[in-house]
């Protein structure tokens, strides 16, 4: 069982997240002051790794506060805010951020984004993600991958439509096809790609 640590000052957030985590799955530990949490976390033994769900809306410096937790490179840093924004966000990455997401996400959301982190994998919000990929592939030249020739053509497009930032439904709408049909194709992509998420993907076409 995981220990997840949840850092608020909001009992409604404090509340949806205790009600969207399994606990068969996590056990969590609750703080509503950064300076007790920041305690907490100095005891902590440093070869085990642990996840922070932290709300960035509970602290006046969000900078300041992610700089000290940052210190501790064991600390996995999930930031929430109630409504993110992609440029406020990328402001944050610098730090050890592994996910970034709405406070109020969707159970079967949180679900999947503690399991990406678990698994080393990262988790942003879709507006963030699809900036990010969007940019870093605009900024470097988009080459043939090897794991292109493994592809049918119908698998070429959609790669390369993931690689440029769309979304699944935004595909489907596009290729004119089910949205069943192209979660199918994508998982097809990544088993020959051998990656696992949408970032990994768009990697494989830089340059």
């Amino acid at each position: 069982m995981e220990n997840l640590i949840l850092f608020t000052n909001s009992s409604s957030i404090q509340k949806h997240w205790e009600k969207s985590i399994d606990k068969k799955l996590y056990t969590t530990l609750y703080f509503e002051d950064f300076n007790n949490l920041l305690t907490y976390i100095q005891t902590l033994d440093k070869t085990n790794t642990y996840t922070l769900m932290f709300d960035e809306r509970s602290v006046s410096n969000i900078d300041d506060s992610l700089e000290k937790i940052s210190l501790y490179s064991f600390i996995k840093i999930l930031l929430f805010h109630s409504m993110p924004n992609v440029n406020h966000a990328l402001k944050l990455l610098k730090y050890n951020v592994y996910g970034y997401e709405n406070s109020y996400i969707h159970k079967n959301n949180l679900s999947k984004m503690l399991y990406n982190i678990s698994n080393k994998k990262k988790w942003f919000f879709r507006d963030l993600t699809n900036f990010i990929i969007n940019n870093y592939i605009e900024n470097t030249q988009k080459q043939e991958p090897d794991f292109f020739k493994l592809l049918t053509q119908q698998e070429k497009e959609i790669a390369l439509m993931i690689a440029d930032g769309h979304s699944n439904k935004e595909i489907a709408q596009s290729k004119d096809i089910a949205l069943s049909t192209v979660k199918n194709h994508i998982h097809h992509i990544f088993e020959k790609a051998g990656v696992s998420d949408r970032f990994a993907l768009a990697l494989k076409f830089k340059s």
